[in-house]
């Protein structure tokens, strides 16, 4: 029998080896050692959450009882952000004209609420906060505990108004409920410092002791706020004995708390804040150009570092 072709077997092995490689070397590139490099991938940034701000008034406040009362939510706040225990409100230092001040940034004289109850008749010839934020295109809500608010909430002006006239827990609790719905602008005024004030008088042991539950309140809405929220923390007016309304400083002088992404001043501010400077700081940290007559300014020192 005759051997087969050893030599010719060989040779058509190699060959074919050789084309596979050929092959392989033609559809990875020049060299299977050398891969082809892969394109690096670009990493697309993730954009900041909008920003929002929650304010919070406390009415009827007076900064000292902060300090005599046991209120380890609202120090909180201001340990953590910029604050100052003399901001000054407007006079006459009521609940509507304070609010309005606050929430339109210009005075009595120029918003024209120098009256403290609902007037159905009177219409607001400034725009505020919330029409300014609604305006924006923005969600601007408010849940008050005193239904004369209505004179601040004109129609087509913000997105949800609420009154919970049942105190602190209550309002917080009907403010909890809208946070699902989201907001760019959360108004929240707790009633109860101010009606005990009137009840039982300023600085008495009923006074502090509603703060104590009106602090609970605010670090329980506090905790369920988005972490990129700003706090302002503020309040209408003072109070003496079982009133208020005076140009004496226990009336006229309010806390002013500010903590937020944003806050980078730690402490207390050394510029004066007056309860106009509310409104300009809000529409500042939402974006929103406020109008031409504003008397507030931005309270700037709270974005500044020492």
């Amino acid at each position: 029998m005759a051997e087969p072709n050893r030599g010719s077997h060989s040779r058509w092995s190699i060959a074919s080896g050789l084309l596979v490689a050929a092959a392989l070397t033609s559809a990875c590139g020049s060299s299977l050692s050398q891969p082809s490099a892969l394109p690096t991938p670009f990493a697309t940034p993730t954009p900041p959450p909008p920003p929002r701000v929650a304010l919070i008034s406390i009415d009827g406040l007076r900064p000292d009882a902060l300090t005599e009362s046991n209120a380890p939510n609202i120090l909180a706040l201001a340990q953590r952000g910029s604050y100052t225990f003399a901001a000054q409100t407007v006079v006459p230092s009521t609940t509507l004209p304070g609010h309005a001040s606050m929430l339109t940034g210009v005075e009595p004289s120029v918003h024209g609420i120098t009256f403290d109850e609902y007037r159905d008749s009177f219409q607001l010839a400034v725009p505020t906060v919330f029409s300014l934020v609604h305006l924006a295109g923005k969600r601007a809500v408010m849940v008050v505990g005193k239904d004369k608010f209505r004179q601040l909430a004109a129609a087509g002006s913000t997105d949800g108004y609420t009154c919970a006239t049942r105190g602190d827990v209550d309002v917080v609790n009907e403010a909890v409920a809208l946070l699902p719905l989201g907001f760019d602008l959360l108004f929240v005024h707790l009633p109860q410092v101010d009606q005990t004030g009137h009840a039982s008088g300023w600085m008495s042991a009923e006074y502090l002791a509603q703060l104590q539950k009106t602090d609970e309140a605010v670090g329980r809405l506090v905790a369920l706020l988005p972490p990129q929220a700003t706090v302002i923390l503020t309040a209408d007016h003072g109070g003496q004995l079982k009133t208020h309304g005076t140009k004496d400083k226990v009336d006229m002088t309010i806390p002013w708390i500010i903590v937020g992404p944003r806050v980078v001043h730690r402490g207390l501010l050394a510029r004066e804040v007056r309860t106009v400077d509310t409104a300009l700081t809000v529409l500042g940290l939402l974006g929103v150009s406020a109008p031409p007559n504003t008397a507030g300014k931005l309270v700037s020192e709270a974005f500044e570092a020492q």
